[in-house]
Order: C-alpha cells, then sequence, then structure tokens
C-alpha cells in the first residue's frame, strides 16, 4: 500500500500504485481505497478517480472494494455538506469513480470517523453497485440509503455506533446467509427486512447471526419497538447475543428451530434469569459470557446458568464476571463454567469454595484475596482433582494497604501462604499471575519442593 499526499491536510493510501508499478492492473481482485482528510474529501475522490480513468480497461476484475473516507473527528462530525453544486460534485465524482469497477461483489465501507460527507460518499457507492452486491459491510449507519433495495445480497455486516438513525438499504430477508448488526437500540425496527403486507419476517435462508445491543439508561431499559414485528429464523445454525440490558429483544420476538448448532450469549446474568428457557433451541455448542453484581445472589446465579446449559449438548468457554463488592457465599455446584473473573477481593475460603463446586473450571482471575491473621488458612480442603491451568491474583498498587485497614481483614504473610497452598493442591496449573504479592517466597517456595513435586518445573511465573 502507498500513501500520497494530495494536500497539507489530505493523504489517499492505495494499492493502485503497486498494481500500476507492477502492471498488474488486469490482476487485480481487490481495490483498496482509504482517504484521510481534513476539511474536504473531494480533491482525493477527483484524484482517485483520474488515476483509476487513465488505465479504466484494466479494473474490470476487481470484485471487492474496500473504501474509506476518514475526516478529523473535532471537525467532521458536524460538518455541513456546503452548497448544492459541492454536493452535486461530490455525489457525479464518486458515481464516476464506482462505475471504474462495474463488477463489485463485495463492499466493505470502513472509516473511524463517520461524517456528513463521508455518508453522501458510501451512499452513492451503494446507490451504484446495490443491484449486483452480495457482500455489504459497514462500520456504521447507512444514511441516505433507506431508498435503495440491495435484493441480491446474501451477507450484511453493520455496526450502528452512537447514531440514532440506525439506516440500512431496503434487504430481501429471505436472501440473508448471514447477518451481523453491532449497537442497535433495544426498540430497533426491522423494517428494512420487512414486507409491508406481512407482519412476520422470515429469513428463510439465514445460517449465521450476530446482535449486539448498545448500552442503555435506566429509562430505556423497556424500550419497545413502536411497530413490533416476530422474527422467523427457520436454518438458523449459529447465533450471537449481546444485550447489556434486563432482556434479549431479538430472542423476546424470534421464532427458532427446534435445534441449532451453535450458540454465545454476552450480557447481565440477570437475562439468563429472565429467559425462557424453553423458548431457545436445543444447543449443539453454547459458550456464555456473563456478568454478575451485588444485585444478583450468586447461587440463583449458578442455577441460572446450570439450567441454560443443560439445553447444549456441548458447552465450551462458560465465563462469568463477578462484580459483587459484598463478600461472595457459593454453595450451589455449576459443573459448566470454565472461567471466573473476581473483580473485587473475596475471602480465601471463597476462593476455595469455588474452586469444589465449579469442578470445570480452567481459568480463575481474582483482583485480591483476604487473609485474616485472626482466622488461620489451615485447616482448608480442596477436591482430590482440580483443572484449573491459569491462576491470576491481580490486586491494584493501593490494594494492600486499603484491605490492612479494613478490619484488618489482609495479611501479606497468610496471603503468601495461602498461594502456596494453592501451588500444592492444583496439579494442572500452568500459569501463576501475581501482583502485589511477595514474590520472593513464592519462588523459594517452588524451587525448594521442585524435586517433590516435578511439575512446578513447568509453572510459569509471572509474579510482579
Amino acid at each position: 500500500m502507498h500513501a500520497q499526499a494530495i494536500e497539507p491536510a489530505l493523504s489517499i493510501v492505495t494499492n493502485i500504485d503497486l498494481a500500476l508499478a507492477t502492471g498488474n492492473m488486469h490482476r487485480i481482485r481487490r481495490l483498496h481505497i482509504t482517504i484521510n482528510y481534513l476539511y474536504d474529501p473531494y480533491p482525493g475522490l477527483f484524484h482517485i478517480h483520474a488515476y483509476l480513468h487513465n488505465v479504466s480497461c484494466h479494473w474490470q476484475r476487481v470484485h471487492t472494494l474496500e473504501l474509506a473516507v476518514r475526516g478529523n473527528h473535532a471537525l467532521t462530525r458536524t460538518q455541513p455538506i456546503g452548497s448544492i453544486e459541492q454536493y452535486g460534485q461530490m455525489v457525479h465524482t464518486t458515481r464516476a469513480l464506482a462505475q471504474l469497477v462495474p463488477h463489485v461483489k463485495d463492499l466493505r465501507l470502513g472509516g473511524l470517523c463517520p461524517s456528513t460527507l463521508a455518508h453522501v460518499v458510501y451512499a452513492t457507492v451503494v446507490r451504484e453497485h446495490g443491484a449486483r452486491i452480495k457482500r455489504l459491510r459497514s462500520n456504521y449507519a447507512l444514511l441516505e440509503c433507506n431508498d435503495i433495495a440491495l435484493d441480491s445480497l446474501t451477507h450484511l455486516d453493520v455496526g450502528f455506533g452512537s447514531v440514532r438513525e440506525c439506516q440500512i438499504p431496503s434487504i430481501l430477508a429471505t436472501t440473508l446467509v448471514s447477518l451481523s448488526l453491532s449497537s442497535i437500540p433495544l426498540d430497533f425496527e426491522w423494517l428494512p427486512f420487512a414486507d409491508p403486507n406481512n407482519p412476520i419476517i422470515s429469513f428463510s435462508s439465514l445460517r449465521a447471526l450476530s446482535v449486539s445491543y448498545r448500552s442503555v439508561r435506566h429509562n430505556e431499559s423497556l424500550l419497545m419497538p413502536a411497530r413490533p414485528c416476530t422474527l422467523r429464523f427457520p436454518m438458523i445454525e449459529y447465533l450471537h447475543v449481546m444485550a447489556p440490558s434486563t432482556w434479549y429483544p431479538i430472542i423476546a420476538c424470534s421464532e427458532f428451530p427446534l435445534k441449532t448448532r451453535n450458540m454465545h450469549i454476552d450480557g447481565a446474568i440477570a437475562l439468563i434469569q429472565q429467559l425462557n428457557i424453553e423458548q431457545l433451541p436445543r444447543i449443539g455448542h453454547l459458550s456464555l459470557n456473563l456478568i454478575c453484581d451485588d444485585s444478583h445472589d450468586m447461587n440463583t446465579a449458578l442455577d441460572a446458568i446450570s439450567d441454560i446449559c443443560r439445553r447444549a449438548s456441548h458447552t465450551s468457554t462458560v465465563r462469568l464476571e463477578v462484580f459483587n463488592t459484598s463478600d461472595i457465599t457459593v454453595t450451589s455446584t455449576c459443573s459448566f463454567i470454565t472461567e471466573v473473573d473476581i473483580k473485587a477481593p473475596v475471602a480465601a475460603r471463597t476462593v476455595l469454595a469455588i474452586i469444589r463446586t465449579m469442578p470445570k473450571l480452567v481459568r480463575l482471575e481474582l483482583a485480591g484475596i483476604l487473609c485474616s491473621p485472626q482466622h488461620p488458612i489451615f485447616p482448608l480442603t480442596l477436591p482430590t482433582i482440580s483443572h484449573i491451568r491459569t491462576l491470576s491474583i491481580i490486586q491494584h498498587a493501593c490494594e494492600p494497604a486499603r484491605l490492612h485497614h479494613s478490619n484488618n481483614n489482609y495479611s501479606q504473610d497468610s496471603c503468601v501462604a495461602f498461594v502456596q497452598f494453592l501451588l500444592l493442591h492444583l496439579p494442572y496449573l500452568s500459569v501463576l499471575n501475581t501482583r502485589q504479592i511477595s514474590d520472593i517466597p513464592i519462588r523459594t517456595f517452588v524451587r525448594m519442593q521442585v524435586l517433590e513435586y516435578p511439575r512446578f518445573a513447568n509453572i510459569e511465573l509471572n509474579l510482579q
């Protein structure tokens, strides 16, 4: 790729130069163009058009067009288009540029800073290639495209960012094979996929669906679409849903087949607790990434995780992030969880309870251990076999001092002794990460015990 400055405030990055220099224009399948501008992208568009036009006959085999129009974030978000003449000039040049690569089937629109000018360029390119496009990927909403019909599209991937207007062209739901929509609001309207005469939208060919909802304020948590509809996914094989709110609209408003191959869910544990488990399909392969805080009872959360995991033939990664600031009591057994990340210090006995009740745990991350000198750690018990491979105890620099002054529930010596105890009782441990815990006693312990415990020689120690 080559970067060329047209004027001080504008630069172009493209693979056109390389194709021209090597005489391989006729071999190019993918054309990459990035225009970085400060005030006006038009000079860049004009330059690229002139560049391509000089050898226009050689771009007939380009099937993939990657186009990014990047403006200065502070200047372009609210920058006006300018006069009608300037608008027409930009549309005309963009259309002429698009016509020089007439056989594009895969369109990828990027850039880091959506602007009014960028939206004009993207809308023009989509309009020009709309009838042929099979794949469309865009980093943000496609404004000014809602009157365009993409009837041949099979793959769509759009990230809407923070814009309220989640616009995309009109798309035939029946032709889509893969659909990914990122950062949509809870009241997202599925109208671009809808038949005006039918309240049911059937994605009859869709195999992969990924939907992520944007974070919402408290008063938005129960937003509903103004015109609700039923979504049908009879052929779905892969489903990924991420929702930080209290419910999953895509699940609540959809009909799924009796069984699907893969499902991945990201969100608060409350979402799992409130799901109608029977509404979900039987799952071949399930992975979860869930968050639990003080508003959720830990044992109830573990039971909810077990309920959904039982609908799966196989579970891979089941990750639980715990933000509880109070101590955690763990009594329920959950044989599905593989990773736990606790974001607040917890008692040593709680750590042992987690290990005992989660037999498939392979990664445990702790923000600190509460080891009180007034309450001896030993005797402690652990199951004969624990499969934990990575143990991380990463305290902030101020954590030991804060814990020491909090009811005398922190002892550096007791904490070191507890880590040594875990080293002895975690036979599959391969990585130990610690921070703000005395490292010399731990290293000495490992070195002195390596003859009795040969596996110690294979443990990766990252002690800070």
